[in-house]
């Protein structure tokens, strides 16, 4: 199968055709029709006149009535919770079983009518990790299994193309499911993946890439509908045209280089007439589904099904007012979800822009003004940044309408919208960012690939703003506004321009199949996930499992006894048996667990203004182990601080590096202290920077009137030397007319920075100063060495890089070198590897970016609260490393080396291991280190490592993106070897995510605390390689670069990166802290005051201004979507947020528990009073019940008012309600419970008449006794219940700071005291209690245990009451106390006893 087929079907996607049967023939109409008219038969006795008929029409009425309704309510019921279920009962499917396949016949596929569309599976690495549940909460594929219509639709025989003479009529079926589009060809002599009809569109034959995307690299295609994902001896394609295929829509995205370029010219009125049949429209319409849609879903959900059945059950023992209660708040609480669900959907659609007008060139005549929603994939557009035609948009700029690729000229776009990238980003046409590739003259034709970072340069993504825009490319500088860096045989140079001057963009994707789009149909179908609210659903089914055991023991004691007694009401009796059942399932459970969630979500917004769109992860982020950082702007500031630069010194001996840094610019005055203009020229000329002048409606950036868009560094970069720029190819020295020998610097052209080959180059000239043309570029030291004149490259080159590397900076190197051949047109075609090369070494550029405040703060405190802490970032090895230390990642103990994990060096083998990956020093070169020194890849010395790290026999080991590849792409060449398997291309833009590597990464990454020189591919095979070996992960980051590893973690935390904001955040800061310290040196208060003139107290307001100022800017920067790529998204600039995060998902995560262990040990006791009690005579009134309920009710709302501790705690909360520690508090505090109601229950047995008839079981309720004691000892156990097992601290607030929890609890302490000691005596006729027994009243004609009936004879009733009241509350206190102390002690001397086992081995 061709890569272009394959590349449309794997779509992992199980589509299964169906026919929807008759109603009358569903399996849920006519079996049971047929079964009632036999039974109907059978009960009107016509079949059967004897004694055997009266036996059959019992037997009907009794047993096979209710089996048959039940059967048919339940069938009913399990179509309507599973769609999988509701296809087998009412549709027809289409499959043939061929061998281990399964496809889909076509010879009757007019008869479709539906198909069965299944998601894809997550990915799951490790089936045996105990977090696989865990992880596959967080990592769950978006969607859910349906059933869409099928619509067959008629294509008509046309000629495809001109002449070609090719039919492409027939039949297509298509499938709308979650906004995408499928199709499937239905020609008898189509081969999979073909589809005539969207093919004939872009009319080429060139052969599209054939290498599979990074989730292809990862999943498995489903059984059903598996496509080509044999080789061709696993299948027999002999019957291939007998089976059909869906694949998704073709759009322009993968095609080769050449056909943007050079064929398309836009759509003639045939392509765009069969673009229109084939593409849908350009729109994001939201549709909103009715309240009561969205009521039904939620009221047929099961467990809403069974918080019914319990309010029937209710009704039924005749507690009415009880059961209106529970319904009500369970309806309640299930319309306040659906008008939530209602809400979101209509704040979402409100994010929307109208549609606008577009200038559109088709059918190859002239330009035209169209919708942008009836623009298609293949349209040829421009884009302005003018208003005139774009109505509804604002001032900040012009909003694009689909994915586009840039044809010609440059865009700035504010990606923001998608990325939370605040930096706009400056795009180049597709044909500068293809010179900028490094060609292999051998390989076929590069074709495009929208998710490679070198792409992106050329595309555009829907949803983002149009900041700035040039119709030309860098160097055009003819009046006419042609672009010289378009070649005469482009398509572009054949277009004329459009009448908006805009620049031209070619339409990849529209409607929902945009980025944009994708990210839309996320949000809208990932409601299902909340579901799980983050805790594992298999322990919370096991654990009601166990209360469902211990009240099935109940129910049959219960039924045993009742059914032996003559004078029970069966009825009444079977009644009682299932609501024992059905009480110790907690119908609460879904509402308190949400409530817990929804008010963390409230507090991070309110509280640390951090916004979240997945909440069902903040419990996620309570079990936490694993936080990784990325470096620049996250760890420190985006601003950079240039230092200088490090200079060549030429002498008789050879080149040589200067001994000091250059600081400053060409300056005729300072010749001792200033570059040469040659390296000026490269910091001036070598950069991407645009200027951009803002309107006052953008809020995304400062409020300046111009400012400079582009890369941080070399901003700083322009700044320091003190150059303009005046345009986005023109740089001017600070004043031309006193520089004196420094002329102006044009660029022609760019090479652009790829994080792939580490450098970028551009063509520029001094303007006025000759025809001499430079080849000016920077890069990494290590990728642009290969690339220099030895001769220019003095011998302390690597040794200089590292030790400014190792201080923790930004080093880049510079080199140059004078053109042989000025004309542009050649650098276009030959590309950037004829210029690169014989460059002139420069020298090397240094730059310092400032860590943020707090990042060191932040670090410190959670590797004492026991996180591991990594660091992911794109810089090298050896900066990484040393901010690693600077903030503490690395914990460097005297002269303690950390390691590098490297490639072997021949020099570094040794006739005992000729490991292909050593781990040496990271200081080290290579040649300088001896074998001795090197620690060999292996798995038996991975141990060794671990245990070494746990010693602090090494600092940290560090590893590079390039080396974790090779490491990935060993480890599957090792396993296709193995199992002698096709040896194939392996891509190794994938590799790290395949599962063969994945095994390998998983047991070598949490041994490694930074990741350098890693792309945004090599950053998400990170995290998932965490995922995989069991850890709880959270990603911190901004930018794009990080976007792909915020939404592999668990907890992905995006924060706000603006330079400028925070360099005057952090100068108000230092300017405070620096009158504070003036302030304390003076010596006494006569000289401060003497010295506290009207200046200084300027310096104070200044400062607060200014910091007040930051605070307002920061709060004034827009988040747009960013949110939906990483699932929390702070405002603050600071990782502060994270540690925000954590604790309030761990304050939630302890929540829960503690709502698990309230409702577990209350449904225990409830079972007990509804049993054993039960059967002693024992009632609840319907009043009583009420009342309990809204205590409960209550007392659970402010339970989930706790407010985490400022500080995190080493000691790590229960992350499952299974656990031993929650197990046995559970069962120990119900024991104490049982202890002190059955006391209570015999003493209260001393002053009954046994012919009192409110002991019967089975009638009404009566106050007497024996029920108003058990309802207030069963009260306050519930009320006890809250007290003991409120954690508090290391978690969050403890209990009396939890001011409302407190004095609600007081309120109900002394609610039930005064009821037992009839203090009150209305308020015991409230609550349906009877007058209590005082002293002499025991009835002795009773046989009661002697000791309970001495003890009412002697100390009285109210006494015992309330002492056993008080020793419920206390032993059940002091035993939660001690047992979590115990479990303490317990974890600490495990941890003791690992730590001197390590010690031991290493011994």
């Amino acid at each position: 199968m061709s890569g272009r087929k394959e590349s449309r079907l794997n779509h992992y996607h199980e589509i299964i055709p169906m026919k929807q049967y008759h109603p009358l023939l569903r399996l849920d109409t006519m079996p049971f029709i047929i079964v009632y008219m036999v039974m109907i038969a059978l009960d009107s006795g016509l079949l059967f006149q004897n004694n055997a008929g009266i036996q059959i029409q019992k037997l009907t009425h009794l047993v096979l009535f209710p089996l048959a309704l039940l059967a048919h309510v339940a069938l009913f019921l399990a179509s309507q919770w599973s769609i999988t279920i509701q296809a087998k009962v009412g549709y027809y499917s289409y499959i043939q079983q061929q061998g281990h396949r399964s496809s889909m016949a076509m010879e009757n596929c007019d008869s479709w009518t539906h198909c069965l569309v299944k998601p894809p599976s997550p990915v799951s690495y490790d089936k045996d990790q105990k977090s696989k549940s865990a992880v596959n909460n967080a990592n769950s594929a978006v969607g859910r299994t349906e059933i869409v219509p099928v619509q067959i639709k008629q294509v008509k025989g046309e000629d495809k193309g001109k002449g070609k003479g090719k039919n492409i009529g027939g039949k297509v079926a298509i499938i709308s499911y979650e906004e995408a589009v499928f199709r499937c060809c239905l020609e008898a002599e189509s081969s999979p993946g073909d589809d005539e009809e969207m093919d004939s569109i872009w009319d080429i034959n060139a052969n599209r890439s054939s290498k599979l995307s990074s989730a292809q690299a990862v999943q498995v295609a489903p059984e059903i509908i598996r496509i080509d994902r044999h080789s061709s001896s696993d299948v027999d394609d002999s019957n291939e045209s007998t089976r059909a295929h869906f694949h998704r829509l073709h759009y322009p995205i993968d095609l080769p280089l050449s056909f943007y370029t050079q064929k398309w010219k836009g759509h003639s009125k045939q392509s765009l007439k069969t673009a229109r049949n084939v593409f849908s429209d350009n729109s994001l319409l939201i549709n909103l589904p009715p309240f009561l849609d969205l009521l039904t879903q939620q009221l047929l959900a099961p467990f809403f099904l069974f918080q019914l059945l319990c309010v029937l059950l209710w009704c039924l023992d005749e507690y009415w007012y009880y059961a209106l209660f529970t319904l009500f708040t369970l309806v309640l609480f299930e319309c306040t979800m659906s008008h939530s669900r209602l809400k979101n959907l209509q704040r979402l659609r409100e994010t929307l822009r109208p549609p606008f007008g577009v200038w559109v060139y088709r059918n190859e005549k002239s330009w035209k003004v169209v919708s942008s929603k009836e623009l298609v994939a293949g349209d040829i557009i421009s884009l302005s940044a003018a208003h005139s035609i774009n109505a509804g948009e604002n001032d900040a700029g012009t909003r694009i309408p689909a994915d586009l690729l840039l044809l010609k000229g440059n865009a700035v776009i504010n990606e923001a919208m998608l990325t939370g990238e605040s930096v706009p980003q400056m795009k180049e046409s597709i044909e500068v960012v293809a010179s900028a590739l490094y060609h292999d003259n051998t390989s076929q034709e590069a074709c495009l690939d929208i998710e490679d970072s070198t792409y992106k340069r050329a595309v555009i993504f829907g949803g983002t703003v149009l900041v700035n825009h040039s119709q030309s490319t860098s160097g055009s500088n003819s009046d006419d506004g042609d672009d010289q860096n378009v070649s005469e045989n482009s398509i572009a140079s054949q277009i004329p321009s459009s009448p908006d001057d805009g620049c031209l963009a070619l339409v990849l994707r529209t409607g929902f199949d945009t980025q944009q789009g994708s990210l839309l149909r996320t949000m809208i179908h990932t409601s299902t996930k909340s579901q799980s609210d983050g805790v594992n659903t298999k322990d919370t089914f096991m654990f009601i499992v166990i209360l469902l055991l211990c009240a099935v023991f109940s129910s049959i004691y219960v039924l045993k006894h009742g059914w032996a007694d003559p004078t029970r009401n069966r009825f009444k009796l079977v009644l009682h048996v299932i609501i024992i059942i059905t009480s110790v399932v907690p119908p609460e459970l879904p509402m308190e667990l949400s409530l817990a969630v929804t008010s963390s979500l409230a507090d991070l917004i309110r509280r640390c203004a951090v916004y979240c769109t997945e909440p069902f992860r903040i419990p996620l982020a309570g079990m936490v182990d694993t936080c990784c950082f990325d470096k620049t702007g996250t760890l420190t500031s985006d601003e950079m601080v240039m230092r200088g630069v490090r200079l060549p010194v030429k002498s008789s001996t050879g080149v040589h590096m200067s001994a000091a840094l250059v600081t400053s610019g060409s300056d005729e005055e300072d010749e001792t202290n200033c570059t040469p203009h040659e390296v000026t020229r490269i910091l001036v000329g070598c950069q991407s920077l645009a200027p951009v002048t803002y309107g006052h409606g953008n809020r995304n950036l400062l409020n300046d009137t111009s400012s400079l868009i582009g890369d941080p560094l070399e901003k700083a970069v322009l700044n320091c030397v003190g150059w303009k720029l005046l345009s986005n190819d023109t740089i001017a020295p600070p004043d031309p007319l006193t520089s004196g020998h420094l002329k102006p610097v044009q660029i022609f052209h760019r090479f652009a920075f790829t994080s792939k080959l580490k450098r970028m180059t551009v063509i520029a000239q001094d303007l006025g100063g000759g025809k001499e043309v430079y080849a000016l570029s920077k890069g990494a030291p290590e990728a642009l060495k290969a690339l220099m004149d030895p001769t220019s490259i003095p011998d302390s080159y690597d040794s200089v890089s590292n030790y400014h590397m190792g201080l923790g900076q930004r080093v880049l190197s510079l080199g140059y070198k004078k053109m042989t051949n000025p004309s542009s047109k050649l650098w276009l075609k030959e590309g950037r590897q004829s210029v690169e090369t014989n460059l002139i070494f420069a020298g090397f550029l240094v730059l310092d970016c400032p860590l943020k405040p707090d990042s060191k703060k932040v670090i410190k405190e959670l590797r004492n609260s026991g996180h591991h802490t990594v660091m992911i970032t794109g810089d090298a090895i050896q900066t990484a490393a040393e901010v690693a230390r600077q903030v503490g990642i690395i914990k460097a103990k005297g002269t303690v080396d950390t390691f590098e994990l490297r490639e072997t060096m021949e020099s570094q083998k040794t006739p005992q291991s000729d490991a292909r990956f050593v781990f040496v020093p990271i200081a080290s070169n290579d040649n300088e280190v001896s074998s001795e020194k090197c620690i060999a890849y292996s798995q038996s010395n991975l141990s060794v490592l671990k245990e070494m790290l746990h010693t602090s026999s090494i600092a940290a080991i560090c590893v590079t993106g390039d080396t974790l590849t090779k490491i990935a792409l060993d480890a599957v060449r090792r396993k296709k070897n193995k199992l002698s398997t096709d040896q194939s291309f392996i891509d190794p833009k994938t590799v790290l995510l395949h599962p063969d590597s994945q095994s390998t990464l998983q047991t070598l990454v949490p041994l490694i605390s930074v990741f350098a020189r890693h792309a945004p591919r090599q950053k998400e095979a990170v995290i998932a390689a965490f995922n995989g070996a069991g850890r709880i992960t959270m990603m911190c980051g901004d930018g794009t670069n990080d976007v792909g590893a915020l939404k592999m973690s668990h907890c992905g935390i995006s924060i706000i990166s603006v330079p400028e904001v925070e360099a005057k955040q952090r100068n108000a800061i230092n300017g405070l802290l620096n009158l504070q310290k003036e302030d304390k040196g003076k010596k006494s208060k006569k000289k401060r005051k003497r010295e506290k003139t009207k200046s200084s107290k300027k310096s104070w307001e200044e400062n607060v201004r200014a910091l007040a100022e930051a605070e307002d800017e920061l709060n004034n920067v827009a988040l747009g979507d960013a949110s939906v790529a990483s699932p929390f998204t702070s405002r603050a600039t600071s990782i502060k947020c994270t540690k925000d995060v954590l604790q309030r998902g761990r304050c939630t995560l302890v929540t829960m528990m503690q709502i698990y262990k309230i409702l577990g040990v209350n449904c225990l006791v409830n079972a007990l009073v509804l049993s054993n009690l039960h059967l002693e005579g024992a009632k609840q009134g319907d009043h009583q019940l009420t009342v309990v309920g809204l205590v409960v009710a209550g007392l659970f709302f402010f339970v989930t008012k706790g407010q985490p501790l400022n500080k995190l705690s080493p000691e790590r909360p229960p992350s499952t309600v299974l656990c031993a520690q929650v197990l046995v508090s559970i069962s120990v505090q119900f024991a104490i419970h049982f202890c002190c109601i059955m006391a209570i229950t015999s003493i209260s047995k001393c002053y009954l008449d046994p012919f009192d008839p409110s002991l019967v079981p089975d009638g009404h309720f009566n106050p007497n006794t024996l029920n108003s004691a058990t309802f207030i000892m069963t009260v306050l156990t519930t009320v006890n219940t809250f007290l003991v097992n409120y954690r508090g601290r290391p978690f969050m607030e403890d209990l009396r700071e939890n001011t409302t929890m407190v004095r609600a609890l007081q309120v109900c302490y002394a609610v039930l005291f005064t009821a037992a000691l009839e203090v009150f005596p209305p308020l015991n006729d409230i609550i349906q209690l009877s007058p209590l027994p005082q002293n002499g009243e025991v009835m002795t004609n009773l046989i009661v245990s002697s000791a309970f009936h001495d003890l009412a004879d002697s100390i009285g009733f109210k006494t015992a009451l309330t002492s056993l009241m008080i020793i419920d509350t206390i032993m059940t206190y002091l035993a939660e106390k001690i047992l979590i102390k115990l479990f303490q002690k317990l974890s600490t001397v495990q941890r003791i006893t690992g730590a001197l086992s390590v010690w031991g081995i290493l011994k």
